[in-house]
């Protein structure tokens, strides 16, 4: 069996958005698992030496705006560039997405109705009513809400943060297949190629 993607991501960055769906259909047409696994940014950015938006240059936070309306053109993906609640804390989100998976079941839907709420629909993710709207939408169970605050799964979160820095992880979204790395949603092509 080929080895699977492993994919590091922010449930509220943009470029993991724009590069959820196309991971997850390159996983399909190659036949191999896709695991997710949410991160938190201060953990990548410490180890990787990136900042926080706000704290960066005007011209780097001028032009990530310039390419946030380039790659949603260039995808069909609509964006909402200033959404009402970004930055978020996304760590309820994040830790329900790990209970549904400890669980054993595909997380994927409820990955990317989360990462909507943020980008297209004004919603935040912080909140227990967005989270649990979404279980509810992608017909899970909002018991999995209250799991997210479980030791185990505040646990498995540590250990995606650790899994990222042993794998090198200092943006997202990364993937890794076998023992090489692709960083950014533009790198998918080389993840494609390197299933092939």
């Amino acid at each position: 069996m080929p080895d699977p993607i492993i994919h590091y991501f922010f449930v509220q960055s943009p470029w993991s958005f724009f590069g959820f769906r196309p991971a997850v259909e390159i996983a399909r047409k190659h036949g191999v698992g896709i695991i997710h696994k949410p991160c938190r940014a201060a953990d990548v950015w410490e180890h990787g030496g990136g900042v926080p938006l706000a704290k960066r240059p005007k011209a780097r936070q001028e032009y990530r705006m310039a390419e946030l309306k380039r790659w949603s053109a260039h995808l069909g993906i609509p964006i909402n560039l200033q959404p009402k609640f970004f930055p978020v804390d996304e760590t309820l989100a994040a830790r329900t997405i790990i209970a549904v998976q400890d669980d054993g079941k595909d997380a994927s839907a409820l990955i990317e109705t989360l990462m909507g709420d943020v980008w297209l629909h004004e919603r935040d993710i912080a909140e227990p009513q967005t989270v649990r709207d979404a279980l509810i939408k992608c017909d899970l169970s909002a018991e999995y809400l209250e799991n997210a605050d479980l030791p185990a799964i505040a646990g498995i979160y540590d250990a995606n943060c650790q899994a990222a820095r042993d794998h090198n992880i200092f943006g997202v979204p990364s993937y890794v297949v076998g023992s090489e790395l692709f960083w950014g949603q533009d790198r998918l092509d080389f993840v494609d190629r390197a299933l092939s």
